[in-house]
């Protein structure tokens, strides 16, 4: 038994031994790499599906990751929005619905059609020391060929690129241009990054944290709820912009303003950093923008209201008409069918006085009030000027005079006539009231202007004799004026 099975090593070992010699001799990297897999404990069935599943994209490489023709590859390869992707048996047309937001990451295309060899997306990321492997087709004595390299991963780190930062991984295998793009796969074939660049013994790969945000954004997009027969509504907007962020807030949070737009539309979210084709498709320049194929586009977003009266979906609320201009005093016009009846409640308006009298009166006054100036400023010049004795008391007293009668004559605002208040009939009479007496008292008027002209008349005459005369007439002049009104003069 022992003999048989060191013979039996033996001959597996001479086999081994030979494929490993013929692979290297004839350069099968397939078998090769199909060995170096039955060491790890995966098939040759499994070493095809890789083959299958890597592509060839413009003059880059990249990777199938979902049998729906998920495509990744890297962003600095600069594709175009619509491409040509060849498998190992075909060639398919696909549309780019990724773009990575970093400096460089990995963007995804996808294929016409359903049914294409795909790989797993590694649910985490490899650790320091494992081995890994490459797939790619560089560019090999003027053709593109499919090769692969093993290594392990060195370490993890930030790169610079292009400007900006990105997450990568350094493994210990160098790669080839035309390369850039390819998958990174564990022993488990499932991919982990792709290829950014590479030197003389090292390569960096785009983070396998990256590659699944990729995968995973693109997934939610393609799951959404599709609405048969409604419009699609495409709401473009950013992880940046506040307008954005309240509107999707309000879809989510408020059921009655959902039910609406769902009602009448199919909503698509599309974030313009991720989905740079439909972006520049639709030309949207401003976010958010809500877009309607071939129908409408609004800008902005200004509350709910506001974007369901600009989609048509809920008519404009008429502006509120201006109160009338005989409004009561809560604010509300009184109707033909609820205004006063009765006769106690009308208000009367009093008719104008003449005007006659008054005008006259007016006038009057206005003339005294410029003479009582003039005398003023005359008497203030006569001041300035040293002007003394007789000739300022007794301007002073004719202004005083003048101050005195304008005073004494000058008319009261007659008192403001009160409207009764409404006679309000009731079914019962009021309760018995309490009679309380109240007494009214009204002050007691006293001119003491006029004592004081009095007294300073007096002062006047004792201080400058030669002044008498000058009031005798001021008093003369007074009694005319008041005797021509009608009013009687005072001695």
């Amino acid at each position: 038994m022992v003999v048989l099975l060191a013979v039996t090593a033996v001959a597996y070992g001479t086999a081994i031994c030979r494929t490993l010699l013929n692979a290297l001799l004839c350069r099968r990297s397939r078998d090769l790499f199909a060995l170096l897999l039955a060491f790890a404990g995966c098939s040759t069935t499994f070493a095809d599906t890789i083959e299958d599943a890597v592509v060839m994209i413009g003059g880059c490489s990249g990777v199938c990751v979902d049998p729906v023709g998920l495509v990744l590859t890297a962003k600095h390869c600069e594709l175009p929005t619509t491409i040509t992707v060849r498998f190992k048996d075909r060639a398919v047309t696909a549309q780019r619905v990724y773009v990575s937001r970093e400096a460089e990451g990995p963007v995804v295309y996808d294929c016409e059609g359903a049914g294409y060899p795909s790989l797993p997306v590694a649910a985490s990321p490899p650790q320091i020391g494992e081995r890994v492997w490459s797939y790619g087709y560089p560019r090999v004595n003027g053709r593109r060929a499919l090769r692969w390299n093993s290594g392990p991963l060195l370490r993890w780190s930030t790169f610079d690129y292009g400007g900006g930062a990105f997450n990568g991984n350094v493994v210990g295998f160098r790669t080839s241009p035309g390369w850039s793009g390819g998958p990174l796969l564990n022993a488990k074939g499932e991919v982990c990054g792709l290829l950014n660049s590479t030197d003389c013994s090292t390569s960096v790969f785009i983070s396998s944290a990256a590659v699944r945000q990729a995968v995973a954004s693109v997934r939610e997009q393609r799951d959404q709820p599709v609405t048969d027969g409604l419009p699609t509504l495409y709401v473009f907007g950013s992880t940046t912009c506040r307008p954005c962020q309240q509107f999707k807030a309000d879809y989510e949070q408020i059921a009655e303003f959902r039910q609406t737009l769902e009602a009448a539309f199919a909503i698509e979210f599309v974030d313009v950093d991720q989905r740079v084709d439909l972006t520049n498709q639709f030309g949207v320049t401003e976010v958010p923008t809500f877009i309607v194929p071939d129908d409408l586009r609004i800008t902005g977003y200004a509350g709910t209201n506001d974007l369901l009266v600009r989609l048509d979906i809920q008519p404009e609320i008429a502006a509120r008409p201006p109160p009338e201009r005989d409004a009561i005093a809560d604010g509300q016009s009184p109707s033909p069918s609820t205004a006063p009846t009765h006769p106690e409640a009308a208000v009367v308006e009093d008719p104008a006085p003449p005007a006659t009298d008054s005008a006259q009166h007016a006038e009057f006054n206005d003339r005294l009030d410029r003479l009582t100036g003039l005398v003023q400023s005359a008497v203030s010049i006569a001041t300035w000027l040293g002007v003394g004795g007789m000739t300022g008391g007794a301007g002073g007293l004719i202004l005083g005079g003048l101050a005195l009668w304008r005073t004494l004559r000058r008319p009261r605002d007659p008192p403001a006539k009160v409207t009764p208040p409404p006679v309000v009939t009731i079914d019962s009479p009021p309760p018995p009231q309490a009679i309380v007496p109240e007494t009214r008292f009204a002050p007691y008027e006293r001119d003491t202007f006029a004592e004081a002209f009095a007294w300073a008349e007096a002062e006047m005459a004792r201080k400058y004799p030669g002044s008498v005369s000058t009031l005798e007439t001021l008093k003369g002049l007074i009694n005319q004026f008041l005797a021509a009104k009608g009013v009687k003069s005072t001695k």
